[in-house]
């Protein structure tokens, strides 16, 4: 019997953390209205939790029957523990303090209060606690990962806008002036591609033989604009399209002169209409002349016999008189430039149609010498050989010949239509260009700015998060150890009750 007794007293007693309230009370260790007669409690404590930090910082709020104890045998260490002749407190916080710990005590008080405790922190604010610190490790560790994608960002917008003005040869520093500054580059350009232009003889004349050979046809010319700059150069549309120098005159004499008319009447009142001083007109270098206009007839013959209108009606038939008319134009004269003159006094390779054409035939003899590349790179001359009259030009031509007059076409080719070139000749040709373009770059520097904003984000918030987790984990410490310590006392005081049967606290509470 008493070793079956033995045996029971050695079995725990396991109870839940979160019903540990619910456990107390359904076995009368507390009173069920426990919480409703702590009211004095809670006032006492209320008025002694202010002052406890003055004699006991280290306690920490709230304040539990264990926390009580503590500050109770702290005061009567202290001088604030005298007592008088009876066994009183002569201190007043010393007093209040003892009656504090004396209501945790009655009715089993204390251990409520301190399940009640546990259950709130492992329940609630333990936590709440670990979720504030893990939000706050988390974004830490993506703000930290944001600022450096940013600054990566920053670079690559750098590098990229150095390479865009590297590719429209600008410094960057100050983009719209540099643009327009860009513009003066274009003639020596032009010079330097004509120059290049020059060099392709032997291309041009070997394309021509080709043609010639394969259509039968002797007269045949191809690419001919590139065959005129290379003999002459890069001179004007005009003399392209005339084949004559243009005298430095021309600009001068190609305006019309239009002498003001002068309007006067017939005997019949109709409007006559002479010019000032002859009746002739002087267009550009040529004297055109024009007979003296001729009166005109008023009378004309509708068809029509009679009309009866009802009454007489004064048409004014007789003599039309139009008076005098002031246009406000007294001794004007008119200069009219013929059509297109400023684009033939262009040169060609500023001439946008012009240009273009020189781009396609550039584009034609690449296109024929990269088709005889890959012919003779399969077949060998002795077919050509075969054909009858075949020119000793091709015959005589090897594929190392054609690459290098390849190679000397895409000279040219490459620098009329390289990016560097297309913005030049953009910028030459539009002032909003120049607009769009320096947004365009300075879209690169906004976007590093932004990026540098982004950046100065990420630190706050890094220090905000910082900030939290120097604030809450001192907190879930606090509440790790606090809760340890009740579930221990719980533990060691229920343990009593059952005549030293041990007893354990289970759930959440041991994960902690």
């Amino acid at each position: 019997m008493a070793e079956s007794l033995n045996k029971e007293l050695l079995i725990p007693i396991d109870i839940k953390d979160v019903k540990l309230v619910d456990w107390l009370v359904d076995r009368s260790i507390v009173n069920r209205l426990w919480n409703e007669e702590c009211a004095e409690l809670r006032d006492l404590l209320k008025q002694e939790e202010c002052p406890l930090v003055d004699i006991a910082g280290e306690i920490v709020s709230p304040i539990h029957y264990h926390n009580s104890v503590k500050i109770l045998q702290a005061l009567e260490e202290s001088p604030f523990g005298s007592k008088n002749l009876i066994g009183q407190y002569t201190h007043e916080y010393t007093a209040k303090w003892a009656r504090i710990v004396k209501l945790f005590q009655k009715d089993n008080t204390f251990l409520a209060d301190s399940a009640k405790h546990i259950i709130q922190n492992v329940k609630y604010d333990i936590p709440l606690f670990k979720k504030q610190i893990a939000r706050a490790t988390q974004i830490k560790q993506d703000s930290i990962k944001k600022q450096a994608d940013c600054s990566n960002n920053i670079n690559k917008y750098q590098i990229k806008y150095r390479e865009k003005c590297a590719d429209i040869g600008i410094v960057g520093d100050h983009v719209r002036s540099e643009l327009k500054n860009l513009v003066g580059e274009i003639p020596g350009r032009m010079s330097k591609i004509a120059a290049d232009i020059g060099k392709l003889h032997s291309a041009l004349s070997y394309y021509q033989v080709f043609a010639r050979f394969l259509i039968k046809k002797a007269d045949l010319e191809v690419c001919p604009l590139l065959f005129f700059v290379l003999q002459h150069g890069n001179v004007t549309v005009s003399q392209w399209e005339t084949g004559t120098v243009p005298s430095q005159e021309s600009d001068s004499d190609s305006s019309v002169e239009i002498i003001e008319p002068i309007e006067t009447h017939d005997k019949n009142g109709c409007i006559v209409v002479s010019n000032e001083a002859s009746d002739s007109m002087d267009v550009s270098s040529d004297n055109v002349t024009t007979e003296p206009a001729a009166e005109l007839d008023c009378d004309i013959d509708f068809g029509i016999d009679t009309i009866d209108f009802g009454a007489d009606i004064d048409f004014g038939d007789d003599i039309i008189d139009c008076g005098e008319i002031d246009f406000g134009c007294d001794d004007t004269e008119i200069n009219v430039l013929e059509a297109g003159e400023d684009q033939k006094n262009e040169l060609l390779l500023d001439n946008t149609s012009t240009r273009n054409k020189i781009i396609d035939e550039l584009y034609e003899l690449s296109a024929f010498l990269s088709s005889r590349q890959e012919e003779l790179s399969r077949h060998s001359e002795s077919i050509l050989s075969e054909i009858p009259d075949c020119p000793p030009e091709i015959q005589t031509t090897q594929l190392e010949n054609v690459e290098k007059m390849a190679s000397v076409v895409e000279i040219p080719l490459n620098k009329l239509t390289n990016e560097k070139m297309r913005h030049l000749l953009l910028l030459k040709s539009s002032e909003k260009y120049i607009d769009r373009l320096t947004d365009s770059m300075h879209s690169q520097l906004r976007l590093c700015d932004k990026m540098e904003d982004s950046i100065e984000e990420m630190k706050q918030r890094i220090r905000d998060a910082e900030r939290t987790y120097e604030e809450v984990e001192p907190k879930l410490q606090r509440a790790i150890d606090t809760t340890k310590s009740l579930k221990s006392c719980v533990e060691t005081e229920l343990s009593k009750k059952y005549k030293g049967r041990p007893v354990r606290i289970m759930g959440d509470i041991n994960t902690l």
